[in-house]
């Protein structure tokens, strides 16, 4: 089961909408966590028509900073333990059967005199819970001076009490595959800050509970944060393979709709390779400039500030296109291109897919 943390710094632009739809498409989280959404409650909610997630909780903003949305897919339950401002804590049951665990979803404290309330507010969640704990999100802190990429070294006593609290509450960091800061303020020269503010930590029951866990940093153009995508191995087991074929001899072929289905999935096949001439693998492409951003940052961020700042403005053009092929999947003729509205598209054509079955057949004599 995955779950995607991103301080996405405001969901006012489509562009930044549209990434996200990505990364839920790509990455298929049943956990989405949103932080600094800078809207209110309830437009952060109408957001779960495009993600396709059922479910969501939300914090309002404070005029234009804070603000933080939690999506959940359907197939699991979520359970409100609390909330604040800068926090969501929940117990995740991925089954009727099994236990829950518990998920805090942080975005914590901009400003350095003001830190020590997020220290103490982790240190009220800890409690006396000694059931499986992650926490995620952007703390707006590093734990270590090697995590702080600039000319004028971070604070060590502002990283020793994030150890302290970390220590207290029995949580850990999780390894994580990626660049080694998730925060860029994209200035050039000694201006330049590159930090590890976000990340995933959990106590050791939770690391028991899922050894094969990994956090990755995934590369945007829309934020100056890496967005964090928390992978739980359990999908990956090998014999899933083989349950899902053994699932599928089962089946009861029939023979009445054998010609439709050869007639259907060759007219499939032909509109793929005339989607594929017409506007190319935008998903892939988009997933490619992202791989291409990583490398440019990963490399040396100052002297390729001028091909990142290219390669953020060719993904900022694949959105949009990628936008527009909504749109035209949508079918709704009478609305121009110039409206944009991208809402109204992801939600007709999500769900019209996922209505799209044929479940009976009647024939003339009414069986």
């Amino acid at each position: 089961m995955n779950t995607l943390a991103w301080n996405c710094r405001g969901l006012g632009n489509p562009r930044t909408v549209q990434e996200l739809c990505n990364f839920v498409k790509l990455h298929h989280p049943k956990l989405v966590f949103l932080s600094e959404t800078r809207m209110s409650a309830n437009r952060s909610k109408n957001l779960r028509w495009k993600l396709g997630l059922k479910h969501c909780l939300a914090i309002d903003s404070d005029g234009l900073s804070g603000g933080l949305a939690l999506f959940w897919d359907e197939h699991i339950n979520v359970s409100l333990l609390s909330q604040g401002q800068r926090y969501i804590d929940v117990l995740v049951y991925e089954n009727p059967n099994a236990a829950p665990w518990r998920a805090t979803f942080i975005y914590g404290e901009p400003r350095v005199e003001n830190r020590r309330n997020m220290w103490d507010r982790l240190r009220l969640l800890c409690g006396a819970w000694t059931g499986p704990w992650m926490v995620i999100g952007d703390f707006n802190e590093a734990m270590w001076q090697y995590e702080h990429f600039s000319e004028t070294p971070c604070a060590e006593r502002q990283m020793m009490d994030f150890r302290e609290v970390l220590s207290h509450c029995d949580l850990h960091d999780l390894s994580f595959s990626g660049l080694p800061w998730t925060y860029n303020n994209n200035q050039g020269g000694n201006r330049n800050v590159r930090v590890r503010l976000d990340r995933s930590v959990s106590n050791t029951v939770w690391s028991a509970l899922f050894p094969g866990a990994n956090l990755k940093h995934l590369t945007s153009s829309r934020s100056d944060h890496k967005a964090l995508l928390l992978e739980i191995m359990w999908e990956r087991e090998e014999e899933l393979g083989v349950v899902v074929e053994n699932a599928w001899k089962k089946r009861n072929p029939g023979s009445d709709l054998g010609a439709l289905a050869v007639a259907l999935q060759t007219i499939t096949q032909d509109l793929r390779t005339w989607s594929k001439e017409k506007f190319g693998h935008v998903t892939r492409q988009l997933e490619q400039l992202r791989n291409n951003l990583e490398m440019l940052e990963r490399d040396d961020p100052l002297s390729n500030r001028g091909a990142i700042l290219k390669t953020k403005q060719e993904l900022d053009e694949l959105l949009y296109r990628e936008e527009m092929m909504w749109l035209q999947r949508s079918r709704i003729s009478w609305l121009k291109e110039g409206d944009r509205n991208t809402k109204y598209f992801h939600r007709k054509a999500r769900w019209r897919s996922r209505k799209n079955h044929i479940k009976k057949l009647k024939k003339e004599d009414g069986s």
